[in-house]
């Protein structure tokens, strides 16, 4: 079992929000083309997640890229853990409760993968998808040369189809017309022959017909998924656009606008992945300073949005509980049972207070967990604290002390520098205040009392009103207005530093002051038997 956990995307992450995609690959079938879902959730809500979630679902296979120091393309990055996701999910599409038609739908739909960061520095945002298209359709029909009676020659044609449109789309750009494959859309590249010579062409006709074409090239790539089989009603090409909102704002644009007025067609879904906040902004950027025109704009483009959810609270700390467990976090150094079983409730109430203390955000909650984790380790915390008088105590204090370091860089490098200043940071937490001022304040105390108030003043009674009900509304030292920017910079830490100042005051009470061993490394001596309550790791790299 892996000790740290990276933050690449999953498709069984244990936070809750596998169903989420399992909901979102059940949409796509169920809507009626033409049609666009925005999954939407702030910086590392796990939107990626979700969304290779509901791509696997519906049967998408990792992607191949090419590899610099080989003959052949590998697979992305993950692919080895899709292949146990989907080994120990067979017939996966069976197994979920969905309507026989929906079942059905998705056995003659085809989905693509695309990132369009990957291509920002095209000029046109049409030429690499309809690239990454055709790439995606013929890796998936070489592993469908395998099976009996498979129309392999359809399949070729539909990728010769492909390769064309990328001409297509690239006459676009120019303003002149492009080469269209003649056979199955033979009437389609007459007629955009007669448009060409026609002196009233205009832009908006190019589209058109290039729409026109779009939609005919995914009916054929459809049924030559089907193998030569009848299309089914509900067959679909649905792609997948990931980090929209990680593109360059006027690369993003481009592609938003393509989507409404080139891929709408009757059997094409897209799924786009982005934060509507940052879109909004680069909306603002590149096409209008009116947030209203912006919105309404996106609820146009968008048919639905499914919000990211947060994830939940049972798996959250399990999950925690379950890292601490590997790095012996609380340790309990006797074998015996009943310790032990102390030492598993100690740890479940520690990754309680975690979840509590953390923003529910996947890749913060790992990237503190794995810091933390980290610096238990460094400070050789399972031998001094594990032989403490009070070790479960002491290991909240440890975590407390990571969170300062974490989200409050400034108050932690004064108590890095100056230990008893805990003993002050105590008081401020503790003491209510009146305005902007507490009712009681030593001068010794005056500047790290003023510093570690403000740091935390958003969560103090009193701390950011007067009892003057006249008087302008201040933050601290600072006006409402001049404080808008700090406030909602702070939002999402209020109830993380709400939690924090409760488990500090019952951590830290007034006897107790900080061990130098939470700041300095304690000298190396023999190594500590294995864990009793978690198993040996193994030694080999």
């Amino acid at each position: 079992m892996k000790h740290y956990r990276n933050d690449t995307w999953t498709l069984d992450d244990g936070l809750g929000l596998g169903r989420a995609g399992d909901q979102v690959a059940r949409m796509v079938l169920e809507v009626e083309p033409p049609f666009t879902v925005g999954v939407t959730g702030k910086w590392g809500s796990g939107k990626t997640s979700v969304m290779r979630r509901a791509f696997a679902t519906l049967g998408g296979r990792p992607i191949e890229q090419p590899l610099m120091l080989a003959k052949d393309s590998g697979l992305e990055v993950g692919s080895e853990g899709w292949e146990t996701w989907v080994h120990s999910n067979p017939n996966r599409i069976k197994t979920l409760a969905w309507d026989p038609w929906v079942r059905d739908a998705a056995e003659g739909s085809l989905c693509v993968w695309y990132s369009p960061w990957q291509h920002q520095n095209e000029l046109n945002p049409l030429v690499p998808l309809i690239g990454e298209i055709r790439a995606q359709f013929t890796a998936w029909l070489k592993l469908q040369q395998v099976l009996s009676g498979f129309n392999r020659r359809a399949g070729l044609a539909v990728g010769t189809l492909l390769e064309r449109m990328v001409d297509v789309a690239l006459s676009l750009k120019l303003g002149q017309p492009g080469q269209v494959v003649s056979g199955t859309l033979g009437e389609m590249r007459k007629a955009w022959r007669a448009g060409a010579d026609d002196d009233g062409l205009t832009a908006a006709s190019d589209g058109q017909r290039f729409h026109l074409l779009f939609e005919d090239a995914v009916t054929e790539l459809l049924k030559a998924r089907a193998g030569g089989a009848d299309l089914n009603a509900g067959a679909r090409l649905v792609i997948f656009v990931d980090d929209l909102d990680r593109c360059d704002g006027s690369v993003a644009v481009r592609l938003l606008e393509i989507v409404k007025l080139y891929l709408g067609t009757r059997r094409c879904v897209f799924v786009l992945g982005l934060d509507g906040s940052a879109v909004l902004d680069v909306l603002r950027t590149h096409r209008s300073h009116s947030e209203e025109s912006n919105r309404e704009y996106l609820e146009k483009l968008f048919q639905a949005t499914v919000s990211v959810p947060l994830p939940a609270q049972p798996q959250v700390r399990d999950a925690v509980a379950g890292q601490l467990r590997l790095h012996g976090i609380p340790r309990g150094l006797s074998g015996d049972l009943d310790i032990q079983t102390k030492t598993n409730q100690a740890r479940a109430d520690l990754a309680a207070d975690i979840e509590q203390l953390l923003e529910p955000n996947p890749r913060k909650i790992k990237n503190f967990v794995n810091s933390l984790c980290a610096a238990w380790g460094m400070h050789d915390c399972s031998r001094w604290i594990a032989t403490s008088e009070h070790y479960y105590a002491e290991t909240t204090r440890f975590v407390l002390i990571q969170y300062l370091k974490q989200f409050h860089r400034p108050v932690w490098r004064l108590i890095e520098r100056q230990p008893n200043a805990i003993e002050i940071l105590r008081s401020e937490l503790t003491v209510e205040h009146v305005g902007t001022e507490p009712k009681r304040r030593s001068r010794e105390r005056g500047l790290l009392g003023e510093i570690f108030f403000r740091a935390f003043c958003h969560v103090l009674e009193g701390g950011s009103n007067s009892d003057d009900p006249t008087a302008p509304l201040r933050h601290g030292r600072q006006t409402l207005d001049e404080a808008v920017t700090v406030t909602l910079e702070r939002r999402d830490r209020n109830r993380s530093d709400t939690i924090f100042r409760k488990i500090f005051l019952a951590s830290f009470d007034g006897d107790h002051s900080i061990d130098l061993r939470h700041i300095y490394l304690v000298a190396p001596e023999e190594p500590l038997p294995p864990l009793p309550d978690s198993p040996v790791s193994d030694p080999t790299p």
